[in-house]
């Protein structure tokens, strides 16, 4: 039986110098090419999708979503080919998964991953990114595995992906857009080795690393914190599954907090768990309060983009 990861006695903490050739930390430049909107390539890419795709199609993912894909893959080979190709996935996968409708309907499923995977959203960094933090103590493997298959377990994640997407409110525009990513943490206190066996690798992979295909261009950072020395190893089963782009903005660290406020994120956004002061909005009381007053809609360009 694969193990569940549960907390476990204190393990000794990685050095804070940039650990395992990943990129030094910087801090936050004033502008960020997020905020910046369309080029005229760009305008071109959407066009070329819409008429491609149909309107009709192209439009049942949000303005933002579909900036995000273009944007996502523009160190592509074939820019335009796996751009469109994703939009197409991401859209039949959202139908089929109702990602959007299961935010304020009632749903045994979502209650069940969101009970045994937790998610806490806090503060913002000085751009504006939500700081997203799961932890290895709430994410509980073994239940998840024996009541989802893969593709399931994507659907019922995909939820929870929409769910900080509204959240965040994001928004494309003519002039200059407002944040659409986020911060990702994952607070590793308490893993041990063991706990990354085979099922719980498949956990990994499609919870985290495959939604962001389906969620591209939507995390402006991401931090493994409070990590073990054991993390060495599940590290090199993991990077491969990993982005280059992704992995350039990676970071692994042993105690986050000074390091979180040298790149931006002040005490009062950073959760009081890593020593900041942020109390929790977690996804499951969002999705509570939007099955009683009904979900917002992920708002869409402030005029056409092309």
């Amino acid at each position: 039986q694969n193990p569940q990861l549960t907390a476990s006695s204190p393990s000794p903490l990685l050095p804070k110098s940039p650990p395992l050739a990943l990129p030094t930390m910087a801090s936050s430049t004033p502008t960020l090419r997020e905020f910046q909107p369309y080029t005229d390539e760009e305008k071109a890419i959407y066009d070329k999708l819409e008429a491609e795709i149909t309107p009709a199609e192209f439009h049942k993912i949000s303005e933002t979503l579909i900036f995000q894909c273009i944007r996502g893959w523009e160190t592509e080979k074939e820019r335009y080919i796996d751009t469109r190709d994703s939009i197409k996935k991401i859209i039949a996968f959202r139908e089929n998964a109702r990602s959007t409708e299961l935010l304020s309907e009632p749903s045994e499923d979502v209650d069940f991953f969101l009970e045994h995977w937790g998610s806490e959203i806090y503060g913002q960094d000085e751009h504006g990114h939500y700081l997203w933090l799961e932890r290895v103590t709430t994410i509980k493997a073994t239940e998840l595995l024996g009541r989802f298959d893969d593709d399931h377990m994507k659907d019922t994640r995909s939820v929870l992906m929409e769910a900080l997407e509204v959240k965040k409110g994001n928004a494309i525009n003519p002039e200059v857009n407002t944040p659409h990513k986020h911060i990702y943490i994952m607070d590793l206190s308490g893993l041990q080795f063991g706990h990354f066996s085979g099922g719980v690798k498949r956990v990994v992979k499609n919870v985290i690393v495959e939604m962001g295909n389906l969620y591209p261009e939507s995390v402006h950072k991401m931090f493994f914190v409070n990590a073990p020395f054991v993390f060495r190893a599940i590290w090199g089963m993991i990077t491969p599954w990993l982005h280059p782009v992704t992995k350039e903005k990676t970071y692994i660290l042993g105690d986050p907090l000074k390091e979180f406020q040298k790149c931006g994120i002040p005490l009062s956004a950073i959760p009081k768990v890593l020593g900041g002061e942020c109390d929790p909005v977690t996804l499951t009381s969002l999705i509570q309060d939007w099955r009683v007053n009904g979900a917002p809609v992920r708002p869409a360009a402030a005029e056409s983009s092309s």
